[in-house]
Parts: structure tokens; sequence; C-alpha cells
């Protein structure tokens, strides 16, 4: 911590450099003391409290601590020796782990005029941290607040205040925060933290927050694209898009693509959607697909009877009654040749279908949907089954 290392010198030696000064020839008045380059007045009183709680300062014994407490604190009056004072308190508290004790020095500290302004930012940091640990949200987003303010290019800070937000429900501004954070992070050419990218994602899904939700998942899978992320963020996709018909097919063929499908039930619906679509092929696929992962058990229901009637559809189809499709809009239209042209291994053609689907204004989730797409096999992903 930065707070320790002035403690440790206002501690030690500091006080050693006390230089006494006379007004007049006989009688001496007042003390100076040298701390960290500042020179403080204090009585020749709380010189001396204030040097017998030096001694003691950095000892292991509780009992001498406390009663130079005490002395200091019944005779530290004046501005500059209360705020060594606080100094000392700081420094106890801290190797006690007295929480309460630091509390009162950062405070003591936070509203001195003689604390140098690089020394606050961590005094701030550090009791906010308190406030926050002790579920006093209201003081932690204060001085965190303030201290966004000294050091606006800290990612960190924002990220803090941002938990602050979070804990006092308000789902918006907590995700503002962690936005700020991030591309304040990124603004040095890194990319930010993976908990932060899933906690962005995570909070906007709580807040029920659709368009900044779906901006996360795609964030997230395209900085930390691991099989968890994509899972991640493609169950809150389809949780945000809320789709039906073609567009939820749409969405589970992209599950399926990227290894996402990892429950029964979205197997069994995916079947079922295939099948009514009037493509059972497909369906029989997805299934075969599930019971050779274990997930699915073709003699338990329902399973049994989505087997049973997925067989039906692919004998009217052969008969030549299948039920029709929806009719898709140019994105879907694009996102489905897509899909055809990588399965027949033209995955350039592919990448230029998707691409021209994500880049439709008029796309809407379908846009969304190849945007996965691209970033998919972008990072390598395998064609679909």
């Amino acid at each position: 911590m930065k707070s320790a290392a002035m403690i440790r010198l206002a501690a030690g030696a500091a006080l050693l450099c006390a230089a006494w000064s006379a007004a007049g020839a006989q009688e001496q008045v007042g003390t100076v003391m040298e701390i960290g380059g500042s020179r403080l007045s204090v009585s020749p009183q709380e010189m001396r409290a204030l040097s017998d709680l030096g001694k003691v300062a950095r000892s292991k014994g509780k009992g001498g601590q406390d009663r130079a407490l005490a002395e200091a604190r019944r005779i530290a009056n004046g501005r500059d020796a209360r705020y060594v004072l606080a100094l000392y308190e700081l420094e106890i508290g801290r190797r006690r782990g007295d929480h309460t004790m630091r509390a009162q020095a950062l405070d003591a500290l936070i509203a001195s005029q003689l604390t140098p302004r690089d020394k606050l930012s961590s005094h701030l940091a550090a009791r906010g941290q308190i406030a926050y640990r002790s579920g006093d949200f209201a003081t932690a987003g204060k001085l965190w607040t303030r201290l966004t303010e000294l050091t606006p290019s800290d990612p960190e800070v924002f990220a803090s205040l941002a938990q602050v937000r979070l804990a006092q429900k308000d789902a918006p501004g907590a995700l503002d925060l962690l936005t700020r954070a991030i591309a304040a992070r990124e603004t040095f050419g890194e990319i930010a933290s993976e908990i932060w990218y899933r906690q962005r994602l995570s909070i906007a899904q709580q807040g029920n927050l659709v368009v900044p939700g779906i901006d996360s998942a795609k964030a997230l899978v395209s900085t930390h694209p691991t099989p968890a992320n994509w899972r991640s963020a493609l169950v809150v996709f389809r949780q945000m898009a809320a789709p039906e018909g073609a567009l939820e097919i749409e969405v589970l063929r992209l599950m399926r693509h990227v290894g996402a499908l990892l429950q029964a039930a979205e197997y069994q619906r995916m079947a079922q959607l295939l099948r009514q679509s009037g493509e059972p092929g497909e369906a029989k696929s997805v299934l075969d697909d599930g019971i050779a992962r274990g997930l699915l058990d073709p003699g338990q229901s329902p399973t049994r009877e989505i087997i049973a009637e997925v067989d039906r559809a692919a004998t009217k189809v052969r008969s030549g009654s299948a039920a029709q499709s929806e009719l898709p809009h140019k994105a879907s239209a694009s996102v489905r040749l897509g899909i055809s042209q990588l399965l027949a291994g033209r995955r350039a053609e592919a990448e230029a279908s998707f691409r021209s689907a994500s880049g439709d204004p008029a796309g809407g989730r379908y846009a969304d949907i190849a945007f996965f797409w691209l970033a998919s096999l972008t990072q390598g992903q395998r064609a679909p089954a």
C-alpha cells in the first residue's frame, strides 16, 4: 500500500529529525517536525506524546500502544499533531487488523489539508474498501466517486465503483462503469480482464438490459473465446433475443456449432423445432448427436416420443408431404446460405455471406447471429455437422 510507506516513514526516523525552534533566548515554545518533506508545527507536549507513540507504534506490545495512543489522543489538539496521530493510528490499525481504527484514521487523513494529493488517492481507495466490505455501500460509493475524479484514467477505480452500483441494485450504472473500466484498460493496448467481461455480461443479464447484454455477449467471445464463455454468451443471447420459430432454430444451430449445447432440453427443443419446420433430417442428426454425447436416452420420455415424431416426419418428406419452413428475410437468407456454404467446404464464401448479414442495418437478430458465426470462424471453429 502506498499509505504504508508513508506511515513507516512517519513511525521511524522522521520524528528523530524534529528541530527545536525558540521564540526567545530562554524559553522553548514549539517544535517543528519534518515528515515526508512537510514541516509540521507541534507543541512540546504534543511532540513528547507523539514521540512516545512513535517508539511503540511498530512493536507488538498492545498494552503499551494503547497507553501511548490514549495519551497522544488527549494531548494532540493542533491540526498538525492530529495529522501525525492519524498516521500512527493507521499504522497500528494496519498491524493489528483493526479496521475500525484504520477507518477512523483514514477519515482524518482524507479530511486533512496536510495529506499530499498522491497519498489521498490511496487513502480513498483503502477507506472505500473498508466501507464496501462492511456493507456501507453509500460511503464506498462516495469515496470511490471522488477517487475517479482524482484518477480518471485508472480502470480499477471504475471497476470497484461498479461493484458498489451493483450492490445498490443499479444495474445500468454498474454496467456503464464496468464498460468505462474496460475501455480505460484497452486505451493502453491491453485486453481487459476476462472477469470484467463476464461480469458485464452477468450485470446486463440480471438487469434484463437487452442491447447492452447482446453487445456484452459479442465482446466476451471476441476477446476471451473459451468454450465456457461461448456457452455463457449464447445462453444470454438466447435469453435476451427471446427467439421464436426460424430465429430460435438459427440460435440453436449456432450453439451446436460452437459446442454450447450442453443440456438435454436444448437438444430436444432443437429437434422439435426442426421437425416442425420441415427439416426432419437435421432433427435426426441433432438427436443422434445428443445420444452420442450421453445427454439423451432414446428409451426415456420425452426423447423417445420426439424420435418417433421425427421418424414419422421423415416418412412424410419421403412421400412428398413435408411442412414448409418460414420464409426468411434477407439477413436470415444470408445466414442460411453461409451455413450451407460452410457445410460444402466453401469457407471464404461462407464468411462473405455472414459478413453481408452482420452488416445489414435491417438484419436485426440475424445480424447478431451472423456476427457470432464470423467470430467462430475467425477463431478456427469446426464446420457444423
